[in-house]
């Protein structure tokens, strides 16, 4: 009996002798190339996919107190025959769980993505989390080049960026994906957030503002920070981020910092046409008055929530119609609240949707309430 008590207790220790004993797939990390993150664009030497790797310098090891990086850049058919190819350039084996941000440039995003998003997609060794942009400038690679300035990994950069986009709320943040389910889903289309360089005191650094639209896998054109932040407000994904309000005459003069936002979107039919009504509701804090008067002579909280209401309303609004009448791409998701509220509409309606979606009548009512007004009530004032 005694036996039989310890056996469990021996069958733990031989799987606990297994789990030490080292990975089947165990390799030295000067083994290895870690790759950071890739910029992909169209080679203008032979029009193939150009690769450019932003890879980890592991030599030195544990000993040096900061990694270092190196670029590599290779061209080919097939990205898999470039990924390939790239091991005998590096003498390495290249590992990709670490990977954090794949850059597209415009020319390819424009041509479809799909040739170049299937393999990283399909292997084994990547992971799905990967952030995924579109270059603002003629290059994706230029993005990465960013590093022998900075002397910092632009990758890992990147990711941190979109980890604190919310602060902002200037761009989306879409990994790959999300980005893959959006292309296979019908009633919503894909988008990418923008990334721009920007220069400030004589030195350059990397700014994602903005969003690329996308009609299947196909780039067809991008909207500005602001406009980004209205699809964003349409989504009912803001998490942060400000609205700035003016005074009566249309004059920035107030900050609301965004605490909370709730967007709800009913869709409904009326006089035989869908019509949908979304509804915004945005908890702020009144963070900065801009104007020495403080708050102008009959002005009160209740007026600065009204107009910031009103213009967030109707920053919605043009937003939506833009998308409508200009790239015909369903980027809020109308199609997919569609799906879940009307089944049997959605099933009439699915393979015309983007014909419904251009003229679809859209209405938006937007309440701000501001919360606080941060460590005081009051403005500034200037003595005479």
């Amino acid at each position: 009996m005694k036996a039989i008590r310890r056996l469990p207790a021996v069958l733990l220790s031989l799987l606990l002798l297994l789990n030490i004993s080292g990975c089947w797939n165990y390799a030295e990390v000067d083994d290895m190339s870690i790759v950071a993150g890739v910029a992909i664009d169209k080679n203008k030497a032979d029009g193939k996919l150009l690769l450019t790797a932003e890879l980890v310098d592991t030599n030195g090891g544990l000993d040096k107190t900061q990694a270092g990086f190196k670029m590599v850049s290779l061209s080919g058919d097939t990205m898999f025959e470039i990924v390939r190819n790239l091991i005998s350039m590096t003498g390495r084996k290249l590992f990709w769980s670490h990977a954090k941000a794949i850059i597209f440039s415009e020319e390819v995003a424009r041509e479809g993505l799909i040739k170049a998003m299937d393999w990283y997609s399909r292997d084994t060794e990547t992971r799905s989390d990967v952030y995924i942009f579109v270059s603002g400038e003629e290059s994706a690679r230029e993005v990465l080049n960013l590093n022998s300035t900075t002397g910092e990994i632009i990758s890992f950069e990147l990711a941190q960026m979109m980890r604190d986009e919310q602060h902002t709320s200037s761009a989306p943040t879409v990994e790959i994906w999300d980005f893959i389910d959006k292309l296979e889903t019908k009633g919503i289309n894909a988008m990418a957030p923008v990334i721009r360089i920007y220069e400030k005191n004589g030195q350059k650094h990397e700014r994602v503002v903005g969003t690329a639209i996308f009609v299947k896998d196909k780039m067809v054109g991008r909207l500005n920070g602001d406009e980004t932040k209205s699809i964003l407000f349409v989504k009912n994904h803001i998490k942060g981020g400000v609205l700035e309000v003016g005074d009566k005459n249309g004059v920035p003069s107030y900050s609301l910092e965004i605490i909370s936002n709730r967007t709800k979107i009913k869709p409904k039919m009326a006089g035989g046409k869908l019509q949908l009504h979304i509804q915004t509701l945005t908890k702020t804090g009144l963070d900065e008055v801009m104007t020495s008067e403080g708050f102008i002579k009959n002005e009160s909280i209740g007026d600065i929530e009204k107009r910031a209401g009103e213009q967030l309303q109707e920053n919605m609004l043009a937003v939506i119609h833009k998308v409508q009448q200009e790239y015909d791409a369903d980027i809020f998701g109308f199609g997919e609240i569609v799906h879940e509220s009307q089944p049997k509409l959605w099933a009439k309606i699915k393979d015309q949707w983007p014909g419904v979606f251009a003229d679809l009548d859209v209405t938006v009512s937007s309440k701000v309430v501001i919360q606080s007004t941060a460590k005081t009530s009051r403005a500034i004032r200037l003595g005479d």
